[in-house]
Formats: C-alpha cells, structure tokens, sequence
C-alpha cells in the first residue's frame, strides 16, 4: 500500500515537514510505503517547502515588520536558478497582530517585503517568488513598493507615507527611482486566493476582520481601497489574485509587471508531487482551518482536486472545519478529521498539536485498517 501525505503547516504549531513526519511514523510499516511532499499554498512555509522539495539555502536580511520594528526576515534562495523565494508573511504577517492600535491595518504597511525583494536583488537574483498568504497587511502594497522606490503623491504632489490610512489620499504615482534592477528580473506572485481586490470577496469585505478591520470599518477602509485602485489602474481591469495579502498581489503584478499564479499549483510544479500520485492508494492532507476560503486554492482541496483526477481517496487531518462538507467532497476531499478530540483552548491545541495529530492519525489508522481486514 501506498500513501502520499501533503499536509499544508498549521499556523503556529507545526510546519508542513512535521506534519508529514508525523504521519510517516503511524503509517509506515513493512505493508505501507509513505511519501511524504511537503507543500503550501504561498503562505506560511512556502520557502521551506521549495528548499525541502527543491534544495537550496537559506538567506537572511535586515528589513522592518509591518510596525516599522527591525527584524531578520528568512528567505529561499536557489543559487544554480539565481531564484529567490519570499514570504510575505515572514514580515507582515497576522503572527504581528496583538489587538492594539498599533496593529491595527491602518498604521501597517508591507515595507518588508520591499526589502526582502532588495536583499534579493543584492544577491543577484534573476527570478522572484513572492508569497502571499498569511498577512495582516491591507495597504495595497504601497509599502513594499515604498521600500523598492515607488513614490504616492497627494494632491500637492507631496509624498505620502504608505500606510494603509493614506490609501484614499493618494493621487499620484511616480515609479520613476523605482530600483531599476526590477526591470532585469521575472516576479511570480504566488497567491493563495482568488479575490479580486475590492468587492465583496474582495481584501476588505473577505479578509478585513481576520486582520484587524471592525465590521465598522469596512465600508469606509473598501471606499479607500477602491480609490487607490482606480489611481493606478487608469481604466484597466482588476485580475483574480489582486486581493490577496491585503493587495499586494494587486500593487506588484500593476506597477512591477508580476504574474499572479496558483501559489499551491507553483509548488507542486516545483516538487514530485504528480509523479508520486501514480500508484498512490490513498493521500493524506490537511492544514489548520479547512473553510470556504479553502476553495479559493488552498492546499487540502489543491491536493483533492488532483487525487480526484487520478481517482484516489483523500483524507484531511484539520485543526478546525466550518463550511458545508458536501462542498469538499465535490473536490474529492472524502473525508475531513479534526484533530482536537477533547475540550481544550486555541493555544492549548496549538502547543499540543503533534500529539492531537499523532493520536487522530493512530485513531484513523485503526479504522482503516479493520476497513480492510474485513473486506480481506
């Protein structure tokens, strides 16, 4: 029997390597053959899954968190590729979030990202992957394209700090001290939704509480949102993807000439996922919180839309679940397992997840193999 397990990290508690280690050490025996891919969907873990799936090294540099804090921010790097991998989230991601003021999507920017894609291009980088998935950011982008050089003016041609405040003051773009390394590379926006950048599914009205935002603010913050878009865009249409990490996906792939693509259908170009699926009996998957945003692209219903193609049943090991069940069955995700068996708070599930997944797995390991005595 084979098995692949593909498990997306689970925010805060456990990367996507450890999550497939775990399952590799309750289903492996002398009858079971496990594979393990480790995956993510553009967000938190993207650059370890590149390095894990792909090789390469690890890089550092100095940059700033969505507060304006000094931080070291960690990204990939593929030096035969002169490819760099970086995670939006490493620097404004929701782990910043801590309920005040100060965190709140007005006073925060995506200025790290800018910087991280400079640290990049000091290294001699030929092609970029950005993350998007797993911020806290809804500035459009305006401070990681900041950070590369792009101006926003008022309408007395002032600069404006790029907070997402000043969103609906902004009049004017110059990208004209733009670093113009950018102009030598290829960006890949590697996105984990499909939101365009306002609407109802937009980064405000789907994302915007998740982030800070009141139900209050919504109307107002999408109004400014909205603003910003029309200054850049000029008439153009917006694109799926465009809302993804609080618009970065949008201010990248406008003003630095990027391309949106599936950040899940990226990794799984960039690992063996699809060779291994030949023979599989069964994948093994899951993630944090499995919901209708999973839908969008997120990696449990990524990984059973391919078994579902190669007609292999899924089984998704998830922190929680919200949303109709039918809806991922119809994806082929057969059955969805939350790990949490017993009463417990969020950061008691958080600090005891391996164990929670370890005793679920072994649970539904039982099962599965009475399942196949009794048809034996």
């Amino acid at each position: 029997m084979k098995i692949i397990t593909a498990i997306d990290s689970m925010k805060g508690s456990l990367s996507s390597i450890q999550a497939n280690n775990v399952i590799e050490q309750v289903f492996s025996s002398q009858d079971i053959s496990v594979k393990k891919i480790a995956i993510a969907d553009g967000g938190e873990g993207t650059v370890e899954a590149f390095i894990e799936n792909y090789g390469g090294s690890y890089q550092k540099a100095n940059v700033h968190n969505l507060i304006g804090e000094e931080m070291q921010a960690t990204f990939g790097w593929i030096e035969e590729e002169k490819l760099a991998i970086i995670e939006s989230a490493d620097t404004s991601g929701i782990q910043f979030l801590d309920g005040t003021v100060a965190t709140h999507p007005s006073n925060t920017n995506s200025r790290g990202v800018g910087e991280t894609i400079l640290a990049a291009l000091d290294l001699g980088a030929k092609k970029i992957i950005v993350g998007l998935g797993g911020t806290a950011t809804i500035d459009g982008g305006i401070g990681a394209l900041n950070a590369l050089g792009v101006e926003f003016l008022d309408n007395n041609h002032k600069n404006i700090e790029p907070f997402g405040e000043n969103l609906s003051k902004i009049q004017e773009v110059n990208s004209a001290n733009i670093d113009q390394r950018l102009n030598d590379i290829e960006l890949i926006i590697a996105s984990d939704v499909t939101s365009h950048l306002t609407g109802t599914k937009g980064a405000v009205y789907m994302f915007g509480t998740q982030k800070g935002l009141m139900k209050s603010e919504l109307d107002e913050y999408e109004e400014s949102l909205k603003s910003f878009q029309d200054r850049v865009l000029l008439g153009q249409s917006t694109e799926a993807g465009d809302g993804a990490a609080g618009g970065l996906g949008f201010g990248l792939r406008t003003l630095l000439k990027g391309k949106i693509v599936s950040g899940f259908s990226l990794l799984v170009e960039y690992s063996t996922l699809i060779e291994e699926l030949n023979g599989a009996d069964l994948v093994i998957t899951g993630e944090g919180k499995i919901d209708d945003q999973s839908l969008q692209g997120k990696v449990p219903v990524g990984i059973s839309r391919l078994a579902k193609e190669n007609k292999i049943p899924v089984i998704a090991f998830v922190g929680s679940v919200e949303g109709n069940p039918k809806s991922f069955k119809k994806q082929g995700l057969n059955v969805v397992i939350p790990i949490v068996d017993k009463i417990m708070s969020i950061d008691q599930a958080m600090k005891n997840a391996k164990e929670n997944l370890t005793r679920v797995a072994e649970r539904t390991k039982d099962i599965l193999f009475i399942l196949v005595d009794s048809i034996n």
